[in-house]
């Protein structure tokens, strides 16, 4: 059995909250200690996924009906990072989102490759237990090198 999240969130999926998401990512990754590498790079990249998975909901989940809910569930592994967001609109297939054309990038597009991009292993999916659909991503820790570790 799962044990409970961490961190549980069930918000709006309204652009008004897309902010307080993506300083809540910033106050939480930027400070915890398995994120930590020499340029913080871990830690960003972390608040980027998370930022662009809940964009993701929030402008595509519920199309022009009224915003539902959006759903962050965190688990903070000995070993890995767990993000799962949680929306309740129709869902999508993620096979048929086309890879970005990094030649000539445009505004937009990026969420999904960036997601691909920066986790170990993502799923999409209805989910019966959280009785929506579920982005579930994982990055795995590494503890760094001692220097009397190295050769």
């Amino acid at each position: 059995m799962e044990r409970e999240p961490d961190i549980d969130l069930k918000v709006t999926a309204s652009l008004f909250y897309l902010p307080a998401l993506g300083h809540f990512a910033k106050a939480l990754f930027s400070k915890h200690p398995k994120l930590q590498d020499e340029k913080g790079d871990l830690a960003y990249s972390m608040e980027l996924v998370l930022y662009e998975a809940c964009a993701n909901v929030i402008r595509h989940a519920y199309g022009d009906k009224d915003p539902g809910k959006l759903r962050l569930r965190i688990w903070f592994h000995p070993d890995r990072l767990a993000i799962r967001v949680i929306d309740y609109g129709p869902g999508f297939r993620p096979e048929r989102i086309p890879q970005p054309d990094l030649d000539s990038p445009r505004e937009g597009g990026m969420g999904l490759f960036i997601i691909r991009s920066a986790m170990d292993w993502f799923t999409y999916g209805y989910s019966s237990t959280e009785e929506g659909n579920a982005l579930h991503m994982e990055k795995g820790f590494t503890e760094p090198v001692e220097a009397s570790d190295a050769c």
